[in-house]
């Protein structure tokens, strides 16, 4: 049987982040007024940027590699920590 899996992954859960003290509140019924800088946050809004922040350092090393050059030393560097 055929599984669908990513071939590269990176934290997304539970982490903090940058947080714009005029965001409106999530919470519906009693809303939060406090005005913070940061927030816990998870999903994969939170996973992209490691992913892309790693790949703009190697474009910044290696200006003349390609797209699948990038993904390729991505995907060959990083640790597998499913095992």
């Amino acid at each position: 049987m055929f599984t669908l899996q990513p071939d590269l992954t990176a934290p997304g859960v539970d982490l903090l982040a940058a947080w714009s003290p005029v965001a409106p509140s999530s919470e519906d019924f009693y809303p939060d007024t406090r005005s913070v800088k940061y927030n816990i946050i998870s999903g994969t809004s939170m996973s992209c940027p490691h992913v892309s922040g790693a790949a703009a350092y190697i474009k910044a090393a290696h200006p003349n590699w390609s797209a699948a050059a990038i993904k390729s030393a991505l995907m060959t560097t990083g640790m597998n920590k499913l095992n």
